[in-house]
């Protein structure tokens, strides 16, 4: 019975890790300029601390990760890119974001690295479709929230060493 339940898919952590990435995003687009933007990072990492602290050790660092990985994205952003290319915007946030995150998950996570994959991924897709500020934090959070599930799901996966 346990094997079957582990099988099933984490609904609750997927929905709470869309709910608070889209909040996250929401505020800081409601600051109104990109430069604003950046206090979204910080929001978006403390909103999912609040999922992950019961979930992975030492989670507190997910919140340094994520404000130090979605400045250096916006670093990026707006000193090589231009931030009106949303699919390079998204790519340059999500993959720099999800870098400095894979840093927290890899010390548990063997398969941690295709979170840097996803984070990029979701951000750009989020970014691409960028039809109203829900949308964005919707889709990134739905596509990294499936990878952070699949990540928790499969303790055969996790590092059994400290």
């Amino acid at each position: 019975m346990d094997d079957q339940k582990q099988a099933l898919f984490d609904w609750t952590l997927w929905f709470q890790w869309v709910l608070v990435t889209t909040v996250g995003w929401v505020l800081g687009w409601m600051l109104g300029t990109d430069v604003a933007l950046v206090a979204a990072g910080p929001v978006i990492g403390m909103l999912q601390w609040v999922v992950l602290r019961q979930r992975i050790r030492q989670a507190g660092w997910w919140i340094l990760a994520t404000t130090l990985g979605w400045a250096a994205g916006w670093a990026l952003v707006i000193g090589a890119i231009s931030p009106e290319v949303e699919v390079m915007t998204g790519t340059a946030l999500g993959a720099l974001t999800g870098t400095f995150q894979w840093f927290v998950l890899q010390r548990q996570l063997r398969q941690a690295g295709w979170w840097i994959v996803t984070s990029a991924l979701g951000w750009t897709a989020g970014l691409a479709l960028l039809t109203g500020p829900l949308l964005v934090g919707a889709v990134a959070g739905a596509v990294t929230g499936i990878t952070l599930e699949l990540l928790l799901r499969y303790p055969s996966l996790m590092k059994t060493h400290e």
